[in-house]
This record gives C-alpha cells, structure tokens and sequence, in this order.
C-alpha cells in the first residue's frame, strides 16, 4: 500500500541519535513551522481563502518542496503512503464530479492532505526529524491550549475563537469539534512518545490538553477520547502478553457500558441535564445539547442523507462536497453537511468511495498492529515510540469522531498517519528495498 519514487540508497551510518546538524536545520526548521501552521485555519477569525484553503496549504507547499529538495540532495527514495486508497478516493470522486459536473475541486484536496502524510512519513527515515515532529506536535499543541484556556478564563475570544452564539471554544480553527480533535490527538502522541519524559511534566501537558479539549464542549470528541483511552490500556496489555486480563478488562467495559446505555435510556435524565447547563454555559453548549437541538439535528441530517442515497439513479454519488448544494436542490428543511464520514463517503462517491474508505481503514490499521507488536519498533524508533499501540487507539478516535463529524480532510490527522506510517516503514522487516534498519542519515551531507 506504499508507492515508491526510487533513487540510489545513501549508505547506511550509525544508528546512535545525535543533534541536527547545519544540513538539516532548514529542513527542521520549516517541518515545525508547517506543523504549527496546521491548526492555523482562521487565525484571528479571519474566513479561509477560496476553495476552504488556509495557511496549512500554504506551509503544505514549503514542506513538500522542502522534501524533495532534501530527499533529492541526499539520492533517497520518496515513498508515497496511502497512496492507493487516495487513488481510489480520487478516482470515485473524478467519476462521480464527470456524472453530475460538480465538485472536482474536492479532488485537489484529496491528494493536498495526502502531501502530509508523505512529508511526515519520509522525514520521519531520519529519526532526528521524527523526534523533532513528535515534540513539536506536543510542545506547540501544549502552548496553542494554554492559549486557547487564558483566552477562555480571561474572556479574550481573539485567544479562544469563543463561538459567537455559545461558549464553546475553538481556537483557530474556526470548529470546535475540529479543535477538539486536534488536543486528543496531541494528547496521544504525547502519551505515546512518554514526553516530555519527566511524569509530572508528561501529566501537567496531558492536563492542559485535555483542559482544551472539555472546553471545545465536543460531546463527539469526548466520547471518542473515552473509549480510546480505554483501548489504549487494552492493547498495552495484549502487547504485554496479558491477553487474558485485557478480555476481562474489555468485557467489564462493555457490561458497565452497557447497563449505563440501558438506565439512561430507561430513565429521564433531561432535568439532570437542564441543571448542568443553568451550572455552567461550557455545559450548557455540551451535554446539554446531548438530548435536544444537536441529537436531533445530527438524526435529521443522517435520516436525508440516506433518504439521499437510496434516491440515487445511478452508483456514482452525488458529486464530492455536494451533499448541502443537493439539500438546497431537493428543498429540505434543514441542510447541513453530511456529518458523518461513512455516509458522505457513499454519498458523494458512490460505491467506489465507499470502497476507497473502507480500504484506508483497513491500511491505518494494519498499520498500527505491526508496529504495535512486542519488539516490532527496535533501536532510537523505539526509544521515541515506547508505546506504539496508542497510535492504534488514535485511529479509533478517529473512526468513531467520523460518526458525527466528516474528518478525512482533517490536515493534522494526515500529519499524524505520516507518522504512524514512518513507524511502519522504518522498522525492522517492514522497511522499502534499499533502507537500512534503525538507521539516521550522514548528520554531515549538506543539503536543506
């Protein structure tokens, strides 16, 4: 699932870490920018550029030719990650944009967010960059929700992006749920890279993301962060060989999980969530919208889409980014977006985007249980990853965010599929032909 652009190999060098040298500054230099850039959406809330670009696109650019330029001076191979299910995407989006002549420029997208996962995955073959990616997505992602909590606290809604109709916070990126998946996913990073390595400044870190994320009120991303913390300690122990313990574990969940479902629903928990949200307004815009505007709005926008669906007269979708434009077209009462990946997915490019779908799921995961495995990750990538498997528990936010949020065109989750997909690529018995294992690159060949 890895295309390759080949090149001779440089020759392999020792595999200790060692701090960037002069040929490598500018290399480092712009890949922080570009992950700083990536929350960068409606800074100071001005509205995105044409097309919904931003400055991520921008900082994508310099990144990638910064790539190139770096891979070319050095003769190294580009491998090219997810390529396939990105073909698959592009091609029922380019189908279903000829059926109906609307939405080629989604298309663009498709292959823009791909870009990260390339840059991250192929710096990350240098494992002086892969720390420096890791830290940087934890230390900036660290500072923009201290950011984010002053603003909030102070009332400066510059700092906090407050919604201008409720309390919720978003930051920059002009979506609180968007927001609220970016500090869970830096959140994971930093528990899985155990940095900064100190406990008290790993936990203080954790804090103030997980701060962040209660302010974005994202009752989607608060229940993707539960359960995914709740796998990341099963699959630490099945990695540990505790599979036992971890069915048990799994099993207890489910029945507790289970039985809660089953008294919210038997019981009438509306008054309880009345006197939350009259508690707090950051309540009142999350759980309190649990059984009100948002659980009917969200059931309203998935009863048309699929109404949607099973109209269509061919199996070619509606177009890709159509789903509101045809809303308008059939006269509904409420038109949103589809809200939910696996329906847009079929949706808007018909079977073929609901194979492309399923197929990069299937990658990321395979993905994230080989590098997951006892001793799968050896030398500095395991220094730097000591639990890998909490990669695999990220993914699942991500699978369970797309139920109520179309997140595939999120830039920062791409970033972060270069980084598992550099993992995968780079360690022992999963490397391409002609890249040595665990090795860093010359420290001493110029370049950027």
């Amino acid at each position: 699932m890895t295309a390759t652009i080949e090149a001779p190999p440089a020759a392999p060098t020792a595999t200790a870490a060692a701090p960037l040298k002069r040929g490598t500054r500018l290399t480092a230099v712009t890949l922080v920018a570009g992950i700083a850039s990536l929350p960068m959406l409606m800074p100071a809330g001005l509205p995105p550029g044409p097309g919904n670009t931003g400055l991520p696109d921008l900082a994508l650019v310099a990144v990638t030719g910064t790539l190139l330029l770096w891979a070319g001076t050095r003769k190294l191979p580009v491998y090219w990650p997810f390529l396939i299910p990105t073909l698959l995407t592009i091609i029922a989006g380019g189908i279903a944009a000829i059926v109906n002549d609307a939405g080629a420029l989604t298309l663009v997208k498709d292959l823009f967010v791909l870009l990260w996962a390339v840059a991250i995955a192929n710096f990350g073959r240098d494992t002086s960059l892969m720390r420096l990616a890791l830290r940087a997505f934890v230390w900036i992602g660290t500072c923009y929700a201290i950011v984010m909590i002053v603003g909030f606290v102070l009332g400066i809604e510059a700092l906090s992006g407050k919604q201008v109709d409720g309390e919720r916070a978003m930051f920059t990126f002009g979506d609180a749920n968007y927001a609220s998946n970016w500090f869970i996913c830096v959140f994971f990073i930093a528990r899985a890279s155990r940095f900064p390595e100190t406990a008290w400044k790993r936990w203080t870190v954790c804090g103030a993301l997980l701060t962040a994320e209660i302010l974005t009120g994202s009752n989607g991303g608060l229940l993707a962060l539960t359960i995914a913390i709740l796998l990341g300690y099963l699959f630490r122990l099945f990695r540990e060989g505790k599979a036992h313990h971890a069915i048990a574990v799994g099993a207890l969940a489910v029945v507790v999980g289970g039985g809660a479902a089953t008294v919210v629903s038997a019981v009438n928990v509306q008054p309880l969530l009345d006197q939350a949200s009259q508690a707090s307004p950051i309540l009142r815009d999350s759980i309190g919208r649990t059984t009100g505007e948002s659980t009917n709005s969200r059931s309203t926008v998935l009863a048309t889409t699929l109404q949607m669906i099973d109209a269509q007269p061919h199996p070619w979708g509606i177009g890709p980014g159509q789903t509101e434009k045809q809303m308008l077209v059939r006269q509904e009462t409420y038109v949103r977006e589809a809200h939910n990946d696996y329906v847009a997915a079929v949706l808007e490019r018909g079977f073929l985007g609901g194979i492309a779908l399923i197929t990069l799921v299937f990658v990321l995961l395979l993905k994230c249980v080989r590098i997951a495995r006892r001793d799968a990750l050896t030398g500095e990538y395991a220094r730097l990853v000591p639990r890998p498997e909490l990669f695999g528990a990220l993914i699942a936010v991500f699978l369970i965010s797309g139920l109520f949020y179309e997140t595939l065109h999120y830039r920062h989750g791409w970033a972060i599929f270069g980084l598992i997909a550099a993992l995968d690529l780079y360690r022992p018995g999963g490397r391409p032909p002609g890249t040595p294992a665990n090795r860093r690159l010359d420290e001493t060949q110029e370049g950027p």
